[in-house]
């Protein structure tokens, strides 16, 4: 299986420079969360980037100096994080790869960073994610997930919603989950444009419904969403 089912990601990022509607994820830079997190000392040692798109965050987290990996699905996210990589004269090993197939490369890593990852998988692939952070983390391993939230991430159209209670069913077996906290995620996608957002499986207007009260605007005019950030720490494997 592929890991974010059918979404066309190669499609979708075209010539890699799109924003607002189509791909409002790409904001020509890391997302603030993740780049205050790795400068707040979030991240150590091999960190893997899953479903690191076009390499924004994965590249900041190497200008830092450390040691990234960044998977993707596309060939076209990929080949644009290649080319941006050697432009900053910047070392990451970013692959065209699913995610569920990394634990049969049997690397493991100390930081895992899923900027948006998780809610683009079908509710019935998470027991597969769990399974996979766990066979490619090290004990101690730190996860640092941002995801969509079923509380506060308005509901304009996208990927699936995610409730706490779900986060902590699906590690707490193999992690130990240390905050699940609010975070703002950030787009580039003008407000008025939201009742032009497109469906990514069809490339259809998929208006909105409710719960837009919650949106947030930022400086340059463009939607902020409240979505969870959970950091967890790998924990020792189970003693029989």
């Amino acid at each position: 299986m592929t890991s974010t089912g059918d979404i066309p990601f190669d499609k979708l990022y075209g010539d890699g420079e799109k924003m607002g509607p189509l791909m409002p994820w790409n904001i020509g830079g890391p997302q603030p969360a993740v780049r205050a997190l790795c400068d707040g000392g979030g991240f150590r040692g091999h960190v893997v980037d899953l479903g690191c798109g076009l390499g924004d965050n994965a590249l900041y987290l190497a200008s830092t100096g450390l040691q990234v990996t960044g998977i993707d699905v596309s060939h076209v996210a990929i080949d644009c994080a290649r080319d941006k990589a050697k432009r900053l004269g910047l070392e990451v090993d970013f692959q065209v790869a699913d995610a569920f197939g990394l634990a049969e490369a049997g690397t493991t890593f100390d930081s895992i960073l899923d900027s948006a990852f998780f809610h683009t998988l079908p509710k019935e692939s998470v027991p597969e994610y769990s399974s996979l952070v766990r066979s490619i983390s090290v004990v101690g391993a730190e996860l640092q997930l941002f995801t969509f939230s079923e509380e506060m991430t308005p509901d304009f159209p996208g990927p699936r919603r995610v409730s706490a209670t779900e986060l902590r069913t699906a590690f707490s077996a193999d992690w130990i989950i240390n905050t699940i906290s609010s975070a703002q995620y950030s787009s580039s996608l003008p407000a008025e444009a939201v009742s032009q957002m497109v469906d990514p499986r069809t490339f259809e207007l998929d208006a909105p419904t409710k719960n837009l009260s919650g949106v947030s605007i930022d400086a340059t005019g463009c939607v902020v969403s409240s979505i969870w950030h959970m950091h967890a720490t790998r924990g020792p494997a189970p003693t029989s």
